[in-house]
């Protein structure tokens, strides 16, 4: 997810620019969608900021919890999309405050996997287009700990609209007796933007299961640039979401404490990094899942 780190004349505005996007989760349908959103939520489909999303349930993991059979095959393709008011991550608006379509695709053997989302993007005009994330990583499980550790690059499309960059990544969730879960992530950028600085990005916190398939949640994270001329920020998140089959209902809150001045070198607006809900649609579901539901073969 994008966080543009300053907003030069145009002619220097290419190289100044980027965001942090955050997609990648704590809990599929919505631990760190606070984190995602600071760290927890909706569903792990990366339709919504990685940084504070719950980390993904592998597909076996993810039967067995509905009560359907675990494939003998370890291989899996998991896919999904997302309709969102606002595309904001870190709790930066990464969409002008529009709203945004999601998607992406996610094929897995075992706890290994390769992952690409895409969502539309828009840091002010003539920087609007496309972000393209692939992830790559490995999701082992320790009793209630799970954990996530990767590689991310965000790319976009076209060119201009900001630097590419990736981060490194480490993501950790500990299940309480199914009461609630507590999480925390680490992204680590070495070429932040490509600005030759590096940058990391540190959040926590923790998701509530309620009755009828709700939940709660609410996070914190901290954004650090090794740049001292770059504007740091804090950022929190919280809120409740709603999941009823393949589907997940979120609306949360964003804030941070940057200040106008400081909101348009890092989104391209003075009032892109203000208090604000979003709502949030998320369909995801994986190859297994509609195998044993239509007696389809293994691919």
């Amino acid at each position: 997810m994008k966080l543009p780190e300053f907003r030069w004349p145009k002619a220097l505005q290419r190289g100044a620019q980027r965001a942090l996007r955050v997609r990648v989760g704590l809990l599929s349908g919505g631990l760190l969608a606070v984190l995602a959103s600071a760290s927890l939520p909706s569903s792990d489909a990366y339709a919504v900021e990685q940084a504070f999303e719950p980390i993904k349930p592998t597909a076996s993991e993810a039967e067995a919890a509905i009560g359907q059979r675990q494939p003998t095959f370890p291989f899996d393709v998991s896919f999904g999309v997302a309709f969102t008011t606002n595309y904001v991550s870190r709790g930066i608006t990464n969409s002008g405050d529009h709203p945004a379509v999601q998607g992406y695709v996610e094929p897995s053997i075992g706890p290994l996997y390769l992952n690409v989302w895409s969502s539309n993007v828009d840091f002010g005009e003539d920087f609007e287009g496309a972000e393209i994330d692939t992830a790559i990583g490995v999701r082992p499980e320790f009793g209630p700990l799970s954990l996530d550790l990767g590689y991310v690059h965000y790319f976009y499309a076209p060119k201009d609209v900001s630097p590419d960059y990736g981060e490194l990544f480490a993501k950790a969730d500990y299940n309480f007796n199914d009461r609630f879960t507590l999480g925390a992530r680490v992204f680590f950028a070495p070429d932040y933007n490509q600005s030759g600085n590096t940058a990391t990005f540190v959040a926590g916190g923790i998701k509530v299961p309620l009755p009828h398939d709700f939940s709660v949640y609410a996070g914190i994270g901290y954004q650090f640039f090794e740049d001292p001329n770059a504007f740091e920020q804090l950022a929190w998140t919280a809120g409740v979401s709603y999941s009823w089959k393949s589907l997940t209902f979120d609306v949360r809150y964003w804030d941070t404490d940057l200040n106008d001045d400081e909101c348009v070198a890092r989104s391209g607006f003075a009032n892109g990094c203000d208090a604000r809900v979003v709502a949030t649609v998320s369909l995801d579901t994986a190859w297994s899942t509609l195998r044993d539901h239509f007696g389809l073969a293994q691919p």
